[in-house]
């Protein structure tokens, strides 16, 4: 099971409910959240914010240069090709841009989402306050270039194989009498 599996699970276990504040960055902040990221509030129970120079910033679009990300393990490409697109990755898009017919992203908030797959060229993402209004849901959007997208946050792979260590125990060295 990839690690990013248990956040992707409890989107899917959300679909067609609001999380938070019934804005999109509610469906980042839970994500993050759940995959030990920094939090991200959104009147979500992981509200204990701490962005960068303690400055709040809301914009879905700011996201991946708002937090903290690498001191979670995580890391953010700005612009990111498609071939950068992971999925189990935060994705916000720029402002102001057409993602479909019925959906352009905020002049000044931005929009983000979480991809769940990425097939055909697409991004099949967990989105909230798109064109299903604000309820969790299932997108399936087309990848527009990078200047649409801000930034891709990606989190840690811990699919490595294990090794000796084990977290917190100390090795024990044989002492010669």
């Amino acid at each position: 099971m990839a690690i990013y599996e248990k956040g992707l699970n409890h989107l899917k276990s959300r679909l067609n409910q609001p999380i938070g504040n019934y804005q999109c960055y509610a469906v980042a902040a839970e994500f993050s959240g759940i995959m030990c990221g920094p939090d991200l509030g959104a009147g979500t129970y992981f509200d204990q914010l701490d962005p960068v120079d303690d400055e709040l910033i809301y914009s879905a679009s700011d996201i991946g240069i708002a937090y903290k990300w690498s001191e979670y393990g995580w890391s953010v490409i700005k612009n990111p090709s498609y071939e950068d697109l992971k999925i189990g990755s935060i994705l916000c898009f720029e402002r102001s841009i057409q993602l479909s017919d019925e959906f352009t992203t905020h002049e000044y908030y931005g929009h983000c989402a979480v991809i769940q797959g990425l097939e055909n060229g697409q991004i099949q993402t967990y989105e909230q306050k798109g064109e299903k209004g604000e309820l969790v849901a299932e997108y399936d959007r087309e990848y527009f270039g990078s200047e649409t997208i801000a930034s891709v946050i990606i989190p840690p792979d811990f699919s490595g194989t294990p090794t000796d260590f084990v977290h917190g125990q100390a090795i024990i060295e044989e002492i010669e009498e």
